[in-house]
């Protein structure tokens, strides 16, 4: 396996999956704002956070694909 923590894709990934989670924070901190927008605003709203998980999935991909990382084996060996 090759060394992948000082990947810059690595640490893209890292950021784009905390930038989600402080997103979904947000949301769900503002939801009585939220569920009050116009459509348009929400279809907006919803085809960002849409592009912003679908770059996340690519980045999985791509670190499993490039780098054999996968941290579903790293959860695997920490619960066995």
């Amino acid at each position: 396996m090759h060394n992948i923590y000082f990947v810059p894709s690595f640490y893209a990934h890292i950021m784009n999956g905390l930038l989600l989670l402080i997103s979904f924070i947000i949301l769900y901190k503002n939801y009585s704002k939220i569920k009050v927008l116009e459509p348009y605003k929400l279809i907006v709203l919803t085809l960002v956070f849409s592009i912003a998980i679908g770059i996340h999935g690519l980045s999985h991909l791509g670190l499993e694909k490039n780098y054999n990382y996968n941290p579903m084996n790293l959860i695997k060996n920490v619960v066995s």
